[in-house]
């Protein structure tokens, strides 16, 4: 079953880019599983290949889906919480995501406080934990808003399309893993990070989630 999740997961991350090439896709499912498993996708229900295009069928999207999700707040989980090199990520969330269950899963995006977004910058699929109201365990990555004057915190991601302001930000230094520590939050949010002092206002600051240390 690893393997056929593997798979599913290989067909949404390229259905993400706009692509369903069959020939392409393939070429990479027999590297990275074995050849001949975009035939059993098929034949089990999965996929529908025609020509040269393939699609997930809606069995295989909701695995693919959950699969996606799984992997890629487990990466989040290994990035933010266990700080693991950016480098060993995705072979460890290889081997977490098939041993986790729905329950697990999440209460790890809970604790992480509902990412929406991987260390690499893909979108993590919601899951029913995101729609509910409250939240059963406190997060331990928040937006930078939720800390108080004198905590100390360290960048998790920054969530925004805005890439000017993005840009600005990390030539601020405010980039994954550095620590700071928020000295006021009015009239505007003013952090230090190392001998330089930083003023964001709400707007800004709420797009930058950290963990508290």
């Amino acid at each position: 079953m690893n393997d056929i999740e593997e798979a599913l997961g290989v067909i949404w991350h390229f259905r993400e880019r706009g692509n369903n090439d069959f020939k392409a896709i393939n070429e990479i499912l027999d590297k990275g599983t074995y050849k001949g498993i975009a035939g059993e996708l098929s034949e089990g229900g999965y996929v529908k290949i025609s020509g040269n295009a393939i699609e997930l069928t809606p069995k295989g999207e909701q695995l693919a889906v959950d699969i996606t999700r799984r992997h890629r707040l487990a990466e989040r989980l290994l990035a933010d919480v266990l700080v693991i090199s950016k480098g060993e990520l995705d072979k460890n969330a290889c081997e977490f995501e098939h041993v986790i269950t729905p329950e697990v899963t999440d209460a790890i995006c809970t604790l992480l406080g509902h990412p929406k977004i991987c260390p690499h910058g893909s979108k993590i699929p919601p899951g029913p934990c995101c729609l509910k109201a409250g939240e059963k365990i406190k997060a331990i990555v928040m937006p930078l808003t939720q800390l108080e004057a004198g905590d100390k915190g360290r960048i998790s991601y920054i969530v925004t399309s805005d890439h000017p302001q993005l840009h600005k930000l990390l030539s601020l230094g405010i980039v994954p893993g550095s620590e700071f520590v928020l000295h006021q939050k009015y009239p505007s949010y003013v952090i230090n990070a190392g001998h330089t002092q930083i003023a964001l206002d709400s707007e800004v600051a709420g797009k930058i989630y950290v963990a508290k240390i």
